[in-house]
């Protein structure tokens, strides 16, 4: 019990926490990944001014994709996934480039984009650990940071009512 306290950690590694702590926790952890998970396919839909049926559709399909990714990525199959909890959803990174592609062609050019794009990521996937030496840490928090940075507009407009 000291060697704890004195680490500050409240729980071990191999410790379970009393349900309604855990269940609380969850709930905290399902509600933030909820909020991340919707919102990119409401910003798009906002920008291309969808109607309220189709904006209804992407989302339900970002939660669907995201709980079907989330479990292939739990439960592991074959080479596929890392068999730990690691939630797979909407990524905010994309969301200029999908709505050039919308403004451009509507849905179709998304989903097709989307696709192609898909398989080309997955193939890089399979590079990246040959990168660590080019692709620091110190590079990769700049580019996350950039990102971020790039997004601040659109939070704040959304945050003031939209355009």
């Amino acid at each position: 019990m000291e060697e704890k306290n004195k680490n500050g950690l409240i729980y071990g590694l191999n410790d379970r926490p009393p349900l309604r702590e855990a269940f609380f926790a969850a709930l905290q952890h399902l509600l933030a990944i909820f909020v991340a998970i919707i919102t990119p396919p409401l910003i798009i839909s906002g920008a291309l001014k969808l109607d309220t049926e189709t904006t209804g559709y992407l989302v339900s399909m970002a939660l669907i994709a995201s709980g079907i990714a989330t479990f292939v990525q739990c439960r592991r199959f074959g080479f596929i996934g890392t068999g730990l909890l690691c939630i797979q959803g909407t990524s905010f990174s994309f969301i200029g480039p999908i709505i050039a592609a919308g403004t451009t062609g509507g849905l179709a050019l998304v989903f097709g984009s989307c696709m192609a794009a898909a398989s080309v990521e997955m193939i890089i996937s399979r590079l990246l650990k040959y990168t660590r030496k080019i692709i620091t840490p110190l590079v990769s928090g700049i580019v996350v940071t950039l990102i971020g940075m790039s997004l601040i507009k659109v939070g704040i407009t959304a945050c003031g009512g939209g355009a």
